[in-house]
């Protein structure tokens, strides 16, 4: 073999060995993030836990040349210098054994049994690091290795592999170590209208690196209030007692202001009734009724309750197939399905909200009729109450009939003012007591024919002005 064919063959082989390793079966995504924070930021000079999140899809992989051994974390920037602890690594929330090998800015996780199974898993790498004292952008780089210490494809490609709203990316920012100014006009006071609510308000930070607000009660964790902007804070279901409030401001939460002086304040039990729950629905769907309701506007409902009657009866809580009595926790879907066959006449659905205290709000009511003949009769077209300016003609008035729905409405004298024609699998179809064109017809007697397919019915409806 000439030389000229040696070094050709090399180069061959060099080539088809780069794209084996750039065109690795493993595909992998990953993010670096620092505890405590979700913006990918750290203190210079300051001690930090890192936490590099991967995904590693397995279901193509070569056995044996693609096998993992080696988890490779690597800092590109080698003027900055990190001290690193390993803490562990873990494969679907469950560690695994492996032992750290650290150089300079290179951790090196080698696992004690490669993975070698073919299947998709998640895995982090935790370990703390000193930060330097240098600042700006600090970009890591993640690599897979195999038995051989040859490296799995290329470099773990960024990307959101924890599902979490945070840094997402394998670079984070290193920043000045110096804290935020103490937060100014804070002040805390129960809330007025007898909730066990405390206002807490203060001052906007100046300073434009501040990222949100650490509220302090008692020596419960502290309330993270991750709006820059935000002046004022409402701590809702504070337990009744004497309870001590502070605050601070902070760049990460790694980097925050010295507290501020603590008030105490006196809160009372919740005395205050909630807000009524808004939009409640009545759908019929398949021969059951379905309740639907807006949330309450109040923050501390616990629960909904339900009631139901006829109408000129009072109301009583719906049992539904458990036994129970109406009650809908908050947390649920706001929804209620009533499986009863119910008769002809006119119900009412009637929805209440309730605190975790026990305090009622009033109740918002919704009205089901069930018509066996047109209602009502007479009607008002001129009346402002929807219940009564237009008249509703139910198909189940002609009994056992299946069809398209019309009705028409003639004078006393014969003549057509009015043709009604449902949609499809429509059941009830209303008249506002207009002719065809659009104008109101005279007060008086009306007769109406009702047909469903085949099926016939006829009668009469009153119109009074």
């Amino acid at each position: 073999m000439t030389k000229r064919h040696f070094t050709i063959g090399i180069i061959t082989l060099f080539l088809l060995c780069a794209a084996l390793s750039a065109n690795a079966a493993v595909d992998s995504r990953g993010e670096i993030n620092v505890e405590g924070d979700n913006q990918g930021r750290a203190p210079a000079s300051s001690t930090v836990t890192l936490i590099v999140a991967l995904t590693i899809d397995r279901s193509l992989a070569e056995p044996g040349t693609e096998d993992i051994r080696t988890m490779e974390i690597r800092l590109a920037q080698a003027q900055m210098f990190w001290q690193t602890n390993f803490r562990f690594v873990a494969r679907d929330g469950e560690p695994i054994a492996a032992v750290p090998e650290i150089t300079g800015n290179i951790l090196r996780i080698v696992l004690t049994n490669p993975i070698a199974d073919l299947s998709n898993a998640y895995y982090e790498i935790v370990f703390d690091s000193r930060t330097p004292e240098t600042t700006g952008a600090a970009n890591f780089n993640v690599r897979l290795r195999n038995k051989e210490d040859r490296p799995i494809g290329e470099a773990i490609k960024p990307g959101n592999v924890d599902g979490k709203s945070n840094n997402n990316d394998f670079s984070l920012l290193v920043i000045p170590n110096v804290p935020p100014a103490p937060v100014q006009g804070f002040t805390v006071e129960t809330e007025p209208t007898g909730e066990n609510d405390v206002i807490i308000k203060w001052h906007k930070s100046a300073d434009s690196d501040v990222n949100g607000y650490f509220i302090y009660r008692d020596a419960d964790p502290p309330i993270n209030v991750e709006t820059p902007s935000a002046t004022v804070f409402q701590d809702v279901n504070v337990p009744p007692g004497t309870h001590s409030y502070s605050i601070s401001a902070y760049k990460t939460p790694l980097l925050q202001s010295t507290r501020s002086e603590p008030i105490f304040v006196d809160v009372h039990p919740d005395t205050a009734a909630p807000r009524p729950p808004a939009g409640v629905a009545i759908n019929t769907v398949g021969g059951r009724i379905e309740v639907t309701w807006e949330s309450s506007p109040t923050r501390d409902v616990a629960e909904y309750r339900l009631f139901f009657g006829r109408l000129s009866e009072p109301l009583t809580p719906i049992l539904d197939e458990t036994g129970n009595d109406g009650k809908i926790p908050a947390d649920q879907p706001l929804e209620f399905i009533d499986r009863r066959a119910l008769g002809v006449g006119v119900f009412i659905y009637a929805v209440e909200a309730i605190d975790e205290a026990g305090n009622r709000s009033e109740q918002t009511a919704q009205t089901l009729r069930i018509l066996g003949e047109p209602f009502p009769n007479p009607f008002t077209p001129l009346s402002s109450n929807a219940d009564y300016n237009r008249v509703v003609f139910p198909a189940r008035a002609i009994e056992d009939a299946e069809g398209e729905f019309t009705v028409l409405i003639f004078n006393i004298n014969g003549v057509l003012v009015k043709e009604l024609i449902g949609d499809a699998g429509a059941r009830e179809l209303e008249w506002n007591g207009e002719d065809e064109d659009g104008n109101l017809v005279e007060s008086g007697v009306y007769v109406y024919q009702m047909q469903v397919g085949e099926s016939f019915k006829t009668g009469t409806v009153i119109v009074a002005k």
